[in-house]
């Protein structure tokens, strides 16, 4: 991020921070979301805050601000509600020059994520508990099969999700397999390679790529994504692991994989 950052200033381009799903997430002790001129945080259902949908926008720049409460609907003076919005000399007559989307957030969902915002290091020192013994068991029974990302040196994490790849000494067929044993047990496995997958890059019509990118279509074919859910029972993680590991002998049952 930092070398992201550099980039953009000495370009002039404005950095906007995708911060759906790093809410708690510090780098060098600093929270996501200060690096861009703006950053966007979701609070939907799986995320670290859960208002079952919608979202929040942090910036320090007045005119972005002012516009994006126009946008959602400060129509007609009801800048003057919102306490987190410049004054009004900044939203001038933008109310006049750009739409009104009706995009707010109700008052229902504010007042379900508020409290939460204050058990945001309760809920990262949880998730990450919980994936520390979910790794740990994997790789102690199929640390032959898939491997861990690494975190980068100087990143607090939330892991509220795990990704894991699996070895590309399974084949496509195995992979499915694998994919399809988990499902019948309940526990959805994402691939981000696989077509349907908004991660996979071939899906990016409005972002087309010029080459074939082929190395990352490899790894994209055995990256797979697991969700962590907050609300489960800490026994209910060695069930998942226990469906991870139990779906992959299945996948590679009837074949010679070592």
């Amino acid at each position: 991020m930092d070398k992201v950052a550099d980039a953009c200033e000495r370009h002039d381009v404005i950095l906007l921070e995708d911060c759906a799903h790093s809410l708690g997430v510090e780098w060098k002790g600093k929270h996501s979301g200060h690096k861009g001129r703006v950053a966007a945080i979701s609070a939907q259902s799986y995320k670290m805050i859960n208002s079952g949908e919608g979202g929040f926008l942090i910036t320090d720049d007045a005119e972005v601000a002012a516009k994006c409460a126009v946008y959602a609907g400060a129509y007609e003076g009801l800048a003057s509600k919102h306490t987190t919005v410049p004054g009004p000399e900044v939203f001038a007559d933008l109310p006049v020059q750009i739409p009104n989307y009706s995009v707010r957030m109700s008052a229902i969902a504010a007042a379900v994520i508020r409290p939460q915002i204050l058990t945001l290091d309760e809920r990262r020192a949880k998730y990450n508990r919980r994936y520390a013994f979910v790794t740990e068991k994997l790789v102690e029974r199929k640390g032959n099969m898939l491997s861990i990302p690494v975190n980068t040196p100087g990143m607090t994490p939330v892991h509220d999700s795990l990704q894991f790849n699996l070895s590309h000494d399974m084949t496509d067929e195995q992979v499915q397999k694998f994919l399809d044993e988990a499902a019948t047990h309940g526990l959805p496995v994402e691939l981000f390679g696989h077509h349907s997958n908004a991660r996979n890059f071939i899906n990016w019509g409005f972002a087309p790529a010029e080459d074939p990118l082929p190395l990352t279509a490899k790894m994209l074919s055995r990256a797979c994504d697991v969700r962590l859910p907050l609300m489960w029972d800490d026994e209910d993680f060695s069930d998942l692991v226990d469906v991870l590991c139990e779906s992959l002998d299945a996948a590679v049952a009837d074949s010679d994989f070592a």
